[in-house]
């Protein structure tokens, strides 16, 4: 016998935006319902409709939605949500369809854990908004029966493309350990290819590691080898156009089992101590059990330590970038420009004035030529009008784009990707030690920690800052390090290829630590 069941209903609203013009978008996923179940198959059919802005395709990338989907057996909190695989993979599969939209398609992803959402058709596609997207999904996989009363959810994220292609790493010695050719060299490395890269100790020619000698660090001109199975950015991925934002961050938080959610709450004694607005961050975490809300979904997250980076990544089937991976999809295939910033110039303006008195997701920087945020600036207007706790911290994530911005007014990267330089800081993976180098690139599967203790931890095999004893997950964050700046540096942590802090290994959760997601493509 087959049965219908309730519907869960899941909006989100990023601000969102895209290279060449550089727009803002809003992602909005709305009216998830479930379909008729089939026993003989294990599986049943999510309908959903989906919009969002700006949308395009060209000859170079495409911007996309990442989907997953998620069943739960019960509307009474907490709410267990677990991720479900989809049925059948690769570009338009059966099961699947992209709703009334004729200019949309789904590709799969060969390990079915979600879907991305992208357009067909070359050219700037515009706005988007398709009626009855379906992803046929198994429940039994994810630990439902035939008979459980399931209710189904859908979390969205808006991505980027970054294809398949050779790159160069390092701006010519420029910026604070800047990988470069040799002592006597510094061009660049240019990285054609996914092998093995053997760093050399030669005074000119191969490639020559640079130190910021953090602790744990490699010498500058120390000899190593950056393994085949590292991520090196030469082979195409997907990136995150925006860094975790506190309404993703809720969204997360509140569908992890009861247990799970004290080690992964930002406002403890361990991140912010706070459940008060500080330096911009709204979320407020209470209650048995325990659920976390925002005033400012839009806004990009802060205090996110490695741990927790880690595990919303894992949770939604994502997972860390490298720092080579960081300048692919910053600078592009092109030349560096000597000390170029991530929207690929040496100009910098600091945002000041934000418009209007409160931030609803639609707020703008309304000083002339801004494009970053950064050097502990005092905010005015917008939410800064209350004062301290509102003026100093984090901008919604996109917020420099407009109708008429260009890649340098927006702060944008070369591919599209937005707040690289400025905001927050960008948790990446180093290639500063052996902890770092261990890294190949595994992806999440949405299935976090359950050993008593250390709930809610990310769990996948070979990421950094996995504890000893493999059970417990990732408890520190040996192997990674820091890219981008934030909002409270010095113009020159905002350079592309400034590796200050590239192999600062932190579990501290601070104001200005923040983070985003990739994912491998498999496709063609």
């Amino acid at each position: 016998m087959t049965e219908h069941f309730g519907k869960i209903l899941i909006v989100f609203v990023l601000g969102i935006l895209f290279n060449t013009p550089c727009y803002a978008n809003n992602l909005s996923i709305t009216n998830v319902t479930l379909g008729t179940r089939n026993p003989a198959a294990k599986t049943v059919v999510v309908t959903f409709n989906a919009s969002w802005q700006n949308s395009w395709r060209n000859k170079i990338n495409h911007d996309a939605a990442w989907l997953t989907v998620r069943l739960n057996n019960s509307q009474v909190t907490p709410v267990d949500k677990q991720l479900c695989q989809i049925t059948a993979t690769g570009l338009s599969p059966a099961g699947t369809s992209p709703g009334n939209a004729s200019n949309l398609e789904i590709y799969v992803p060969q390990d079915a854990y979600g879907a991305f959402l992208r357009p067909s058709t070359t050219g700037f596609v515009g706005n988007i908004a398709t009626q009855n997207v379906q992803l046929t999904i198994n429940y039994q996989n994810c630990g439902f029966s035939d008979t459980d009363q399931i209710y189904a959810s859908v979390f969205g994220l808006e991505m980027v493309f970054i294809p398949q292609g050779s790159f160069y790493a390092g701006d010519y010695n420029t910026s604070v350990a800047s990988l470069n050719s040799g002592s006597t060299d510094t061009t660049p490395w240019h990285i054609t290819s996914e092998n093995p890269i053997p760093v050399t100790n030669a005074s000119s020619g191969g490639y020559q590691y640079v130190s910021a000698n953090n602790a744990g660090e490699f010498a500058t001109a120390a000899t190593f080898t950056i393994p085949a199975a590292f991520p090196k950015g030469y082979n195409a991925f997907y990136a995150m156009k925006y860094e975790i934002n506190e309404g993703e961050w809720v969204e997360f938080f509140n569908s992890l089992p009861a247990a799970a959610r004290p080690n992964r709450d930002l406002t403890d004694n361990n991140h912010k101590n706070s459940d008060s607005v500080l330096n911009r961050n709204t979320l407020n975490c209470s209650g048995t059990p325990l659920l976390c809300s925002t005033q400012r979904p839009a806004r990009a997250l802060s205090y996110l330590s490695w741990m927790d980076l880690a595990a919303f990544l894992d949770w939604d089937a994502l997972r860390p970038l490298s720092e080579l991976e960081f300048e692919k999809m910053s600078r592009g295939p092109f030349l560096p420009n000597t000390g170029e910033y991530v929207w690929g110039t040496q100009a910098v303006t600091a945002a000041n004035t934000i418009s209007g008195t409160t931030e609803d997701g639609t707020e703008t920087i309304t000083t002339v030529d801004a494009n970053a945020n950064y050097n502990n600036t005092t905010l005015s207007g917008g939410d800064a009008s209350q004062g301290v706790g509102f003026n100093m911290g984090p901008l919604r994530g996109g917020i420099f784009a407009g109708t008429n911005a260009t890649r340098v007014n927006s702060g944008a990267s070369y591919y599209g990707v937005m707040d690289l330089g400025g905001n927050l800081k960008e948790r990446v993976v180093t290639i500063g030690n052996n902890s770092g180098l261990a890294f190949t690139g595994s992806q999440g599967t949405g299935v976090l920690d359950t050993t008593t203790g250390f709930e809610g931890n990310a769990n996948v095999t070979g990421w950094p800052g996995m504890d000893v004893q493999p059970l417990n997950g990732v408890t520190g964050a040996a192997g990674s390090g820091f890219r981008g700046g934030s909002w409270a540096d010095s113009a020159d942590y905002l350079r592309i290829s400034d590796r200050t802090e590239a192999a600062l290994a932190s579990t501290a959760a601070l104001n200005t630590f923040g983070g985003r997601g990739v994912r491998t493509y498999d496709g063609t």
